[in-house]
């Protein structure tokens, strides 16, 4: 009997909805546009299938029984939640809908990422996004792994098996405490700075990042002396706040916070931030929703920032 019930199909639970609906075998059928005696053919084989009867019937009228009546309510609920089934399935498909998993670098979430969650929100309420604070090595194991789907990392070396885009670039700030013993030059030479405790991103987590602000240390004639790690920009301001020792961060990490430290923008010198996010190449098709959100949530920002962050 079950085996039965699993072949019928949704057209004759449809077909049988408009006869319940109509009460009238005819109309139905012409609704239809198939002949009235293969209509009725089709719900004989599914009141024999189900092996009860689902209409009366009689010269004058056609009525629902009481299983008729039930199989009417409970396949109504079904066929809205295939109905629901589908719809969700073509929007996961064309990534309206199901989950977008962001890593993203912890500046990202005083510059963009806000406004990209904002505009998911508004232009796709279907899709729930799951951020995660990483750093760039990570970031790549992780896309490989597709335990993310897309990445937000600065000046990251991207291998050969990942595609990225540059989505916006911006100035590195040198954060000293404020009681910093020396004056400060301007423009700032970086040279100054060449004996003084650094706090930097490990190496083994950057992928790219703390070598660039090495690289730009040995530029102006020296390399930094580290005292101490930390990929997460929060607890580097704390760092310097606590004086043990200065470092050099993206512009974006003050956004919205007044930490107790001094910020020098480095304005004048060439390295950049380049932000860049991040996906596996094979994926690039499914994520252009997702991207056509990044390029709204940047070009709202050019258009309200009163302190401009992006130059591309």
């Amino acid at each position: 009997m079950i085996k039965k019930i699993n072949q019928l199909d949704l057209e004759t639970i449809r077909n049988f909805h408009l006869v319940a609906e109509t009460l009238h075998f005819r109309k139905a059928a012409e609704s239809l546009y198939i002949a009235q005696p293969a209509l009725s053919r089709q719900i004989q084989m599914l009141e024999k299938t189900l092996g009860v009867a689902l209409f009366k019937r009689n010269n004058r009228r056609v009525a629902l029984t009481l299983a008729g009546q039930h199989f009417l309510q409970e396949t109504r609920r079904m066929l809205a939640q295939w109905d629901n089934i589908c719809v969700r399935t073509a929007q996961i498909g064309r990534g309206e809908a199901g989950t977008i998993r962001i890593g993203h670098a912890s500046s990202t979430m005083q510059s963009i990422l806000p406004l990209i969650l904002a505009e998911i929100r508004q232009q796709l309420p279907e899709l729930k996004s799951v951020l995660s604070e990483i750093n760039n090595t990570s970031a790549i194991a992780r896309l490989r792994s597709r335990e993310i789907d897309v990445a937000f990392a600065p000046n990251m070396l991207i291998p050969e098996d990942l595609a990225s885009k540059i989505v916006y670039q911006e100035n590195f700030v040198l954060l000293l405490p404020q009681n910093y013993p020396q004056p400060i030059t301007q423009p700032v030479d970086l040279r100054q700075f060449a004996q003084d405790d650094f706090i930097l991103p490990p190496k083994s987590e950057s992928s790219g990042y703390t070598e660039s602000i090495e690289q730009l240390c040995q530029q102006h004639g020296f390399t930094p002396h580290i005292v101490h790690e930390s990929g997460n920009s929060n607890t580097v301001l704390r760092l310097v706040e606590a004086g043990i020792g200065i470092s050099i961060e993206p512009k974006s990490t003050l956004r919205s916070l007044r930490p107790l430290v001094q910020a020098i923008e480095l304005e004048h010198i060439p390295l950049k931030v380049e932000m860049r996010m991040v996906w596996l190449p094979e994926r690039t098709e499914e994520l252009q929703p997702f991207f056509a959100i990044v390029e709204v949530a940047k070009s709202k920002y050019l258009a309200e920032s009163k302190d401009p962050l992006f130059y591309l």
